[in-house]
């Protein structure tokens, strides 16, 4: 059993600034790249299956419940439980559009939403999926960098085709995102 609080309600209860909930939020990516690159898409990440536990003082990020999770590749496939077609899984305020349209076909591309979702919320303080379409995030945080809300934007592509495709791609994005946001906050000489 693992104990926390949802990422969301961690963030909130704490009064994160940005930088610490970007700290957290490239953990979780983290998790999610370990998972496509071990050939697993989890495809029901939402907050409640983001915990976060302190460890001396310091806030972890744990990814829960791979119950429904699918194998893409190797040996997995010849393992993986399959569900009846048409068959409705996951939660539907986390879910990516070709998840919620029952898309056979689900990729890396499908977690990478959700986790926008999930980096929206914490944000935001909202669900992106229960706002109007067509909802920036600038509507609810004026102050983010426009790194920031790109990354943001290209997680939450309506197309999966067009989004961030998995968790290296995305990784290699946050990962020139923090060096950008290390700098603004101390320049150096």
């Amino acid at each position: 059993l693992v104990r926390g609080l949802k990422i969301t309600d961690y963030c909130d209860q704490h009064n994160l600034p940005t930088r610490e909930r970007l700290n957290l939020f490239i953990q979780v990516c983290q998790a999610i790249q370990h998972a496509h690159q071990k050939g697993i898409i989890h495809r029901d990440i939402k907050p409640s299956n983001v915990l976060v536990t302190v460890n001396d003082g310091v806030p972890v990020p744990k990814v829960i419940d791979f119950g429904i999770a699918k194998a893409t590749q190797g040996e997995l496939t010849d393992k993986t439980v399959y569900t009846q077609f048409q068959q409705f899984i996951g939660t539907p305020a986390y879910m990516s559009p070709e998840q919620a349209s029952n898309f056979d076909l689900l990729t890396t591309a499908s977690d990478i939403y959700t986790v926008g979702l999930i980096w929206f919320e914490m944000l935001c303080g909202v669900n992106y999926k229960m706002q109007p379409p067509g909802t920036k995030i600038t509507e609810f945080r004026s102050d983010l960098s426009a790194s920031i809300i790109a990354i943001l934007e290209e997680m939450l592509i309506e197309n999966p085709k067009k989004r961030l495709w998995g968790g290296n791609q995305l990784m290699a994005r946050l990962e020139d995102l923090d060096v950008v946001e290390k700098q603004k906050k101390d320049p150096g000489p």
